[in-house]
């Protein structure tokens, strides 16, 4: 169980009852391990169409990544363009690139399908660019979500100033799909309605091991076991013991979370109300949006030698600076969780070991595109569905722990990185 004490989200989702523990020999047609986002997803899809599924979580629901980002529904991927993940993945982007389009649309109507309570507001994503370079590549990019189906709205300067109350920025692109939520009562809501539906949650029940059995597979925990014919490993890949194949292909980028205490009206009356938010290109990644009790949430890569209260200070000082507020806000409280990043960053991808599915869909979108993976999977095994992720090969696993060794390195040339982006264009 992580330190909740400083998270927002746990601070704010109010008090729930624990399912109880797996404490004896059962079964089910499909077994998914993990309540977080992509977990939940799935066992509601399974649920809604009458299937036999039981989901088994380590700690309590939303107790991992899903508990710790911002907040921020995106429909974009967090590295490369639509055009650069075919050329990776081939014809397979044919069916994941509408389903990364669609995912925070999707995630918005599951909301009100089910009328989940969790502070969703459906306000648009902003993406400014930093430097005239970035501008041409978000503009290029646009172009080709728009071939997709899936329209974006181009802004200059002025109208990014205006709109954002962010300056400096050359111009950006808006996506209305997007918007924020509270990512735990998100997780808990879709969970509470898997259960309504007849999905059996078992927290506190660490999967130990899985034995492959003739036809089935048997999940052992401290206190019980449970065997499924079908496994959903929906972990992230950071579970080693479950999935070696898996974590073995991810870099995890620990990002810090802060939240400022809620602010004076006069403070946040020029800043963003209506659910939107924002997230730059800059390497040194400049994020905010406003939750509805006035709090400004932003983020930063962590970063070697870098304290979480040094941290902190330059998060806050950064909000000032670039959102124009009277002084440097406080900040009351800040998290962290591990971006869990593919080495080839495939916007989502998966192992698949016999009848044991394990698939990873964060690369910084997280919330997104895990809900849509979520579903995906459950499609899959439903109706036999191809999954319409790429599958992870041995040929990333070196690359992914190099990659891990260097990431605590990066956001201290970022910002040079960032500069020097801004004078090639002056």
């Amino acid at each position: 169980m992580h330190d909740r004490s400083n998270n927002l989200w746990w601070a704010t989702a109010g008090e729930r009852a624990v399912a109880p523990a797996l404490s004896r020999q059962t079964k089910a047609d499909i077994a998914i391990v993990g309540a977080g986002i992509m977990g939940t997803s799935a066992a509601l899809a399974l649920a809604e169409a009458g299937a036999d599924v039981a989901v088994l979580e380590a700690g309590e629901v939303g107790e991992g990544a899903s508990s710790r980002p911002g907040g921020f529904v995106v429909p974009h991927l967090s590295v490369g363009s639509p055009d650069e993940v075919r050329e990776r993945i081939g014809d397979i982007a044919d069916t994941l690139l509408p389903m990364v389009g669609r995912s925070a649309q999707a995630v918005f109507d599951r909301i009100r399908a089910y009328g989940i309570d969790c502070d969703a507001r459906q306000g648009g994503w902003y993406h400014p660019a930093h430097a005239v370079g970035a501008m041409e590549r978000v503009r290029d990019i646009v172009i080709q979500w728009e071939r997709l189906g899936f329209p974006g709205e181009m802004l200059d300067a002025r109208q990014t100033a205006e709109r954002t109350s962010a300056q400096g920025y050359v111009g950006s692109w808006f996506a209305a799909s997007g918007g924020t939520l509270h990512p735990l009562r998100y997780c808990r809501g879709m969970m509470d309605a898997a259960a309504a539906r007849g999905a059996r949650l078992y927290e506190r029940s660490r999967v130990l091991g899985i034995e492959a059995q003739p036809g089935s597979y048997r999940l052992v925990t401290e206190r019980g076991s449970l065997v499924a014919d079908r496994v959903l490993v929906c972990t992230n890949g950071l579970s080693s013991a479950l999935a070696p194949s898996m974590t073995a292909t991810i870099v995890p980028l620990r990002v810090w979370q802060c939240a400022t205490e809620p602010l004076p009206a006069e403070w946040t009356a020029h800043l963003f109300r209506n659910g939107e938010c924002l997230s730059d290109t800059r390497r040194n990644l400049f994020t905010y949006r406003v939750d509805s009790e006035g709090r400004i949430v932003t983020g930063a890569l962590d970063a070697f030698a870098t304290s979480p209260k040094r941290s902190a200070a330059i998060m806050a000082r950064r909000l000032k600076a670039m959102l124009g507020l009277p002084d440097v806000p406080r900040i009351q409280h800040m998290w962290w969780g591990d971006s869990s990043l593919s080495a080839p960053r495939y916007p989502a991808s998966m192992v698949v070991n016999g009848g044991i599915i394990s698939a990873s869909a964060c690369n910084a979108r997280g919330i997104a595109l895990s809900s849509v993976v979520g579903e995906a999977l459950a499609d899959h095994l439903l109706t036999g569905a191809p999954l319409p992720l790429p599958t992870l090969g041995g040929a990333s696993r070196a690359s992914a722990g190099l990659q891990s060794r260097l990431s605590n390195f990066y956001p201290h040339i970022a910002p040079l990185l960032d500069w020097l982006d801004a004078r090639r264009h002056d």
